[in-house]
């Protein structure tokens, strides 16, 4: 029996289940007949591919008040669909189903694909471009990496992870200079970000880079890159809210149509009944009512979602859009823009981003990799976090002192040049000696030479 399932799987004529949007009709598997479902599995794709997240995608069907479909999972077309929520989990079952890419798929859940030398051993069947699909099969293998790509840890390897409202703009795409990995970022007790990469086997670190030594270049470099396409990003933003607007529209046009024929088919129930059947007509005439008030209920959150970008753009607002596209940098920094949404615009140009502490003290070199596949390499230079901190000069001149004066001598010698210290204050010999075994340098000792014996 096992053996015979197989073999109509291999045909593509096992029933298996189905998943929302296909039905089984005359032992085939074809699109759902309802345009309604159509339309909100079509929806469902485009949005995630502008979205790039399960999470963002159920959002976004809740902020817009789009429920979806399900329907029995044997696929049969005379079973009505339900609609609810979209929840998370759901739209991330729906990613990786193949069925949407046009692929049967037998035993799904099974680790390995049947090996063709040997059919009795077992393993999943998939069969491409058998049945039709709502998304091109390397679009179905865009979002499987997607997916993968938005989870923070995976078989042990660092991911990028999904874009989230943490402020530290590198979050996911910064890689250390060094060995290559991917960094990890921290959170002081001040709300800075430190980049940090540290072995996993030692534990030991590798290097620390501040965030505020970095971000304000990436970001000086990202919005220059930006401000040369200002038209072209004016014009496919309109052109973005067009589109969202119309695939809204038409599933805001089919639910009302449902909504409005299950009113009708009510209605016609209820005026078939004959009026001395009182008990079956305030049954139907309850029906007809609830039908009724779910038409208002619908009609009315179109009318709200409809006062909201994207369906409407007055002139205005089109003038105000084209207006921040020739001036990104207020857009950027503006703050209504959240972390996330900076992370997105990040990520569309640039792939990941390398820093490495330069030779120099002060300085760190930032290689960003672009999308385009070319890297630019820039040096962010170290910025003083306190005004009281010792200044470069200061340092270098101790450098060169330590190995011939003492700290007495040199505090002497700085404070004759007319240098300070921290606050401004002369340097003393244990200020001195504190800069110098921050920094590792040993301290200078005075030999002192045994007199030799007299000789009369």
């Amino acid at each position: 029996m096992i053996g015979g399932r197989r073999n109509k799987a291999r045909r593509g004529a096992f029933r298996i289940r189905l998943a929302v949007g296909y039905v089984w009709e005359e032992g085939e598997i074809r699109l759902d007949p309802d345009e309604r479902v159509r339309d909100a599995v079509g929806l469902f794709f485009a949005c995630f591919e502008r979205l790039g997240s399960a999470a963002a995608l159920a959002r976004y069907f809740e902020e817009q008040h789009q429920a979806f479909p399900r329907r029995d999972g044997w696929g049969s077309p005379g079973v009505a669909a339900s609609w609810g929520a979209l929840s998370v989990s759901r739209a991330v079952q729906l990613l990786h189903n193949p069925i949407y890419a046009g692929v049967y798929a037998y035993a799904r859940s099974c680790p390995r694909e049947e090996d063709p030398e040997d059919p009795g051993a077992g393993g999943r069947i998939l069969l491409a471009g058998t049945l039709p699909g709502y998304i091109s099969l390397e679009q179905y293998q865009r979002n499987e990496a997607r997916l993968m790509a938005n989870r923070d840890l995976y078989a042990g390897t660092r991911q990028k992870g999904s874009a989230r409202e943490g402020h530290s703009l590198l979050q996911g795409i910064v890689l250390c200079g060094r060995c290559g990995r991917h960094m990890s970022v921290k959170f002081e007790r001040d709300g800075s970000v430190v980049y940090g990469c540290r072995s996993r086997q030692t534990g030991r670190l590798c290097q620390n880079v501040h965030g505020r030594y970095v971000e304000p270049l990436v970001e000086q470099v990202l919005l220059g890159a930006l401000s040369r396409q200002e038209l072209e990003l004016a014009v496919g933003a309109l052109e973005k809210y067009e589109e969202r607007a119309r695939d809204l529209d038409r599933q805001w046009r089919t639910c009302l149509e449902a909504a409005r024929y299950e009113a009708e088919k009510a209605a016609r129930r209820y005026h078939r009944v004959e009026p001395e059947n009182r008990l079956v007509a305030r049954t139907l005439e309850a029906e007809w009512n609830a039908r009724l008030l779910d038409l208002e209920r619908l009609e009315k959150e179109h009318a709200e979602v409809r006062s909201k970008p994207p369906f409407e753009l007055s002139a205005a607002q089109r003038e105000r859009m084209l207006a921040l596209a020739h001036d990104i940098p207020r857009l950027w920094h503006a703050p209504t823009t959240r972390p996330s949404q900076r992370k997105e615009v990040l990520r569309l140009l640039v792939d990941d981003v390398t820093l490495v502490n330069a030779d120099d003290p002060w300085s760190v070199t930032v290689t960003v990799r672009w999308k385009t596949g070319a890297s630019t390499r820039h040096a962010a230079r170290r910025v003083l976090p306190h005004p009281q901190t010792t200044t470069p000069e200061v340092l270098a001149r101790i450098e060169a002192l330590y190995t011939t004066h003492t700290d007495r001598e040199i505090a002497a010698r700085l404070n004759a040049e007319g240098l300070r210290g921290g606050y401004g204050k002369p340097f003393t010999e244990g200020m001195v000696a504190h800069l110098r075994g921050r920094r590792a340098l040993k301290k200078y000792r005075v030999v002192l030479t045994k007199p030799g014996p007299t000789v009369h």
